[in-house]
């Protein structure tokens, strides 16, 4: 299934704009993680995401939202719920950003496959 995921994952994975392609179950572990940027700035970030996922899903569900994002300087967290248990994390540094429509596509088709993927198992 980690190979299937990571798949899936992919084109955020290789994307250089993308610092930080994870999914998090909703206690805060890590089940698939790709760093693209070795720093203490997305060290810290990570340690925060993982305290942050709960709460975050929770908010998703409670206010019916597609994705919960945090601005931090120049980085664009962005949360997307993939099911009641999942969550897709990206960060991104918004500078790099060449197409915010394209990105929110490729986030769209993630998230439904992914979707599909958990529901099937």
């Amino acid at each position: 299934m980690l190979l299937e995921i990571s798949e899936i994952l992919s084109p955020f994975a290789e994307d250089p704009a993308v610092k930080v392609t994870a999914l998090y179950r909703i206690d805060g572990t890590p089940i698939f993680a790709k760093v693209n940027e070795r720093s203490g700035r997305i060290l810290n970030l990570l340690y925060w995401l993982e305290s942050q996922i709960k709460n975050s899903l929770y908010y998703i569900f409670t206010k019916q939202l597609n994705e919960v994002s945090f601005t931090y300087c120049d980085t664009e967290i962005r949360m997307f719920a993939v099911s009641k248990t999942l969550v897709l994390v990206l960060v991104v540094e918004a500078e790099e950003f060449t197409s915010r429509y394209k990105f929110d596509m490729d986030a769209e088709n993630v998230i439904k496959m992914l979707g599909e993927l958990v529901e099937c198992r």
